[in-house]
């Protein structure tokens, strides 16, 4: 396939260059990823300004460009630069960091993803809920093996799938849920510090709250050690009918990724009507 590789965090981050690496094995990858962090931009895009588009030094031998912009900016730059026929997915990630809950309101990950599919590209977002010290071995390894196996022709026309991975070994990891956002929102608020000149200055504190912990929730099931997939559809619904066929994929397809066995082989015959 021809994928296009996007983030949030920027193009230099260790997560976009994680995904290069593995995903270039398979597949013609090419980089549109902003020149630096822009991580909570949501869905922004730059109108009022112009947006530099560069071509940089490779990542992982991957033909790269940064942009100025935003993540939706660097998926439009790319449509626009090599053609909306040039792709035919496009991920986002690794994000350093969880998208849970009401985290996908604010996630330039999910966002970039979610224009991707406006252009009509299928399109995943992954990220790994950890913080610090981030392993991105087993959403690589999770990412380079879904991608590579998955019929996104199932994608229906409005919907994206966000992927949460847990910080943990990959042979830790219980299984692959079908889940959808919710419960997990964040209380926010400018807590007031003097700088070094005497200023002062506002920076942007939270808590986390949950009002939910319901079976099929993204968080819920990361917390136990799951991987979640949620299908997200940017206009806040999604079709019953294809949640039914996810739930029934990951569940095949988790049974033999966890257990090593040929994954590829297995969802293949899923798609051509086999199993």
């Amino acid at each position: 396939m021809k994928i296009l590789l996007t983030n949030d965090d920027g193009i230099q981050a260790t997560g976009i260059r994680s995904l290069a690496k593995r995903l270039s094995r398979s597949h013609e990858v090419t980089i549109f990823a902003p020149e630096s962090n822009r991580s909570g931009v949501s869905h922004s895009i730059t109108w009022l300004t112009p947006v530099r588009i560069r071509e940089t030094n490779t990542i992982e031998n991957v033909s790269s460009f940064c942009t100025s912009g935003t993540p939706a900016d660097c998926v439009i730059a790319a449509t626009t630069i090599m053609g909306i026929n040039s792709f035919d997915l496009v991920v986002s990630g690794i994000n350093h960091g969880q998208n849970l809950g009401v985290d996908i309101r604010y996630s330039g990950t999910l966002s970039a993803a979610l224009e991707a599919r406006i252009q009509g590209i299928p399109a995943i977002a992954i990220s790994i809920v950890s913080e610090e010290n981030a392993d991105f071995v087993a959403a690589a390894d999770f990412s380079e093996n879904f991608v590579r196996e998955y019929n996104w022709n199932k994608l229906p026309r409005h919907t994206v799938l966000n992927v949460n991975v847990p910080a943990i070994p990959r042979d830790k990891i219980r299984g692959i849920s079908c889940t959808r956002p919710g419960g997990l929102i964040k209380r926010r608020w400018f807590e007031k510090k003097v700088n070094e000149w005497g200023e002062e200055e506002f920076w942007m504190q939270k808590e986390i709250l949950h009002d939910s912990h319901d079976e099929d929730l993204d968080f819920v099931n990361v917390n136990k050690g799951f991987i979640s997939v949620s299908p997200i559809d940017f206009f806040g619904s999604c079709d019953a009918d294809f949640k039914f066929t996810l739930e029934e994929d990951l569940r095949r397809f988790s049974s033999h990724w966890l257990n090593n066995s040929n994954a590829g082989d297995y969802l293949a015959g899923i798609a051509e009507g086999k199993t």
